[in-house]
């Protein structure tokens, strides 16, 4: 994850090529339907065709899109590439990363196929218009895996020209493309098998696709209010793709399957309101530069005033930023003090970790949120003094984010939490620190940036929601079921619109939820080529 260079996804023309939809007949004809062109329908699609069956693939926005778009690589085990660096990864090791986090709540066959075919889904997928290059772990800015096994293959240009780069693999093979035309109904027949697709076309006119094989990759339902407050319940951070709204599941419990991981979303990071992100535009334009905040194990207090976690694993962003969805509002403050201030102000934040020291002379690169991921950059930034208190400053006063004491006692009062509790948080953090050992979360005290000098800072966060994981039940050939079991003939579901690869959270190695989207999708492709094919 590259928390330096992020910033704020503005989904339109700046992330994907926009297409028109072509004029459509009255009754299409097709083998396979498949429903949305994020990343697991863009590679179910190629996938498909490539594999000779006729396909169709729908998009509902003008655009490819979804998390896809904006993500910084997949994982894999053993593709192409980590064999040439002998870097291939125990499948051991990544099964056990998904069963701890699951606690056993995965479906433990469809995990382990994932873990199988993902390689070949690296190899199929630069073969097919997305350049995706190993990189080792950490190279993104998650200091606590730096050292971990290399699972993570980059984009090199970026998640919006990798879709369309399978876009036009897809058109190239001679698939179908209609964007603008959203899928509103599966087409079953008596037996309950799919048989097609009604879609919305141009002037709202209905259409009906008649296929003899459909994959759903809708991109699950994180932008839909409704659905996520009956699932998750209130508080909760809606997804960053506001456009994913369910639809797919919706239409595959319609049509009888069952549901499985309605529950499961993938908090990660932290962010802003986004009202508060309005406000800091009007101040600076490099107000991004807040969110470096987040990578270093300051204290991190609740609404409570209270610590609620270990500091030193904050880049473990999955568990943070789970862990951060557990509290009051979702909302954490990090505190940090004048000797913070001063020590980046001499030194860079490499004064407080220097955390890009194991890629120097060992450049990585890739890109994520479509902009550069560059270690030697990154590197330089943390080792370039920066002149924090006065870049705080900016925002105090002027947003409910950044707020500025003289005393602990004046700063508990000023972001409004206990004070009594705010007081026994710092002097147990501070404890910690002195002696390296943290009798609360048994985290690395010596890590720890001691809150002692004033004018002393806080600064706000809220949890940051990548999207949805899960609605669908499938099993290991990412066949859509029904509640006992049985497949349902003829429908396929992928990505985020699948349950049954995590648990409550999703796994803390890079590129997870990508090598699930794009390696889905692959097998959905083939098996409903292969199904299609049956029929004839």
């Amino acid at each position: 994850m590259n928390i330096k260079n992020l910033r704020k996804v503005a989904l339109g023309s700046a992330l994907a090529l926009a297409f028109s939809a072509p004029a459509l007949a009255a009754d299409i004809m097709a083998d396979v339907v498949v429903i949305g062109a994020g990343a697991a329908g863009s590679a179910a699609a190629v996938a498909a065709q490539k594999a000779g069956a006729k396909t169709v693939l729908l998009e509902k926005t003008g655009f490819q899109m979804g998390a896809g778009s904006f993500a910084g690589g997949m994982f894999a085990a053993d593709s192409s590439q980590q064999k040439a660096a002998g870097k291939v990864v125990s499948k051991e090791w990544l099964f056990n990363e998904y069963h701890t986090l699951s606690g056993g709540f995965q479906n433990n066959r469809l995990v382990r196929r994932i873990i199988d075919e993902a390689g070949r889904t690296v190899d199929f997928l630069c073969e097919n218009g997305a350049e995706l290059k190993l990189v080792s772990a950490g190279t993104g800015g998650g200091y606590a895996h730096v050292g971990k096994p290399a699972t993570l293959h980059g984009y090199q240009h970026g998640g919006a020209k990798a879709l369309q780069g399978l876009l036009k693999s897809f058109k190239a093979a001679g698939g179908t493309a209609y964007f603008s035309t959203p899928a509103t109904e599966l087409i079953t027949d008596k037996d309950g098998r799919v048989t097609g697709v009604k879609a919305k076309g141009r002037g709202g006119k209905t259409l009906e696709i008649d296929a003899k094989a459909v994959v759903i990759a809708t991109g699950g339902f994180g932008g839909n209010a409704e659905m996520m407050k009956e699932f998750l319940g209130e508080p909760y951070t809606p997804g960053e793709v506001t456009q994913n709204t369910g639809d797919g599941i919706r239409m595959a419990w319609k049509a009888g399957a069952g549901r499985r991981g309605t529950d499961v979303t993938q908090y990660f990071w932290m962010t802003f309101p986004q009202s508060e992100i309005g406000e800091f535009t009007k101040i600076t334009d490099n107000w991004w530069s807040l969110t470096d905040l987040t990578r270093y194990p300051n204290l991190r207090v609740n609404l409570e005033g209270d610590r609620f976690g270990d500091e030193s694993n904050v880049t473990l962003y999955s568990v943070h930023g789970a862990e951060l969805g557990m509290q009051s509002k979702q909302t954490e403050f990090v505190i940090l003090d004048q000797g913070m201030v001063e020590r980046v102000a001499k030194g860079g934040f490499a004064a407080i970790e220097e955390q890009y020291k194991a890629f120097k002379g060992k450049r990585e690169f890739f890109m994520e949120f479509n902009e550069p991921n560059d270690t030697e950059e990154l590197s330089k930034a943390e080792n370039t003094p920066f002149e924090l208190g006065k870049y705080l400053d900016q925002f105090v006063g002027k947003t409910a984010t950044v707020y500025k004491a003289d005393t602990i006692e004046g700063l508990a009062k000023a972001i409004g939490v206990p004070v009594g509790n705010f007081l026994a948080s710092v002097e147990q953090y501070n404890q910690a620190a002195a002696t390296g050992k943290d009798e609360l979360f048994f985290a690395d005290g010596k890590r720890f940036i001691p809150v002692k000098k004033g004018p002393f800072y806080a600064v706000r966060f809220i949890a940051r929601n990548l999207g949805t994981l899960g609605g669908i039940r499938i099993n290991e050939r990412i066949e859509a079921c029904r509640t006992d079991g049985t497949v349902i003939p003829g429908l396929w579901a992928a990505g985020a619109d699948a349950g049954g690869m995590y648990g409550k959270a999703y796994v803390d190695f890079e590129g997870g939820t990508l090598g699930f989207a794009y390696t889905s999708g692959r097998l959905a492709g083939e098996g409903a080529a292969a199904y299609a094919k049956s029929l004839k």
